[in-house]
C-alpha cells in the first residue's frame, strides 16, 4: 500500500492510496481522481498528464511512531 498526498480543490491536502485509483478524468473542465468505491476527488492539476506524472513521481507518505 502506497500513500501520497495531493492538493484538492475542496478538501485541502489529503493522502490517497494509489492502489485504489481507478481513473483520472476531466469532468466539467477539472481534473478528478476517481477512487475505487469513493467519490471523485477534484484536484488542482490542469491536465491528466500532469496528474499521472505527479502520482508516479510523488514521494510516499510515511508515518513515524507517535503520529
Amino acid at each position: 500500500m502506497r500513500f501520497i498526498t495531493i492538493s484538492t480543490k475542496n478538501s485541502g491536502n489529503i493522502a490517497i492510496n494509489v492502489d485504489n485509483i481507478t481513473s483520472i478524468q476531466i469532468m466539467m473542465g477539472e481534473v478528478y481522481i476517481v477512487m475505487n468505491g469513493g467519490s471523485p476527488i477534484a484536484t488542482k492539476f490542469t491536465t491528466i498528464e500532469h496528474a499521472v506524472d505527479y502520482i508516479q513521481r510523488a514521494q510516499s507518505v510515511t508515518l513515524t511512531k507517535g503520529e
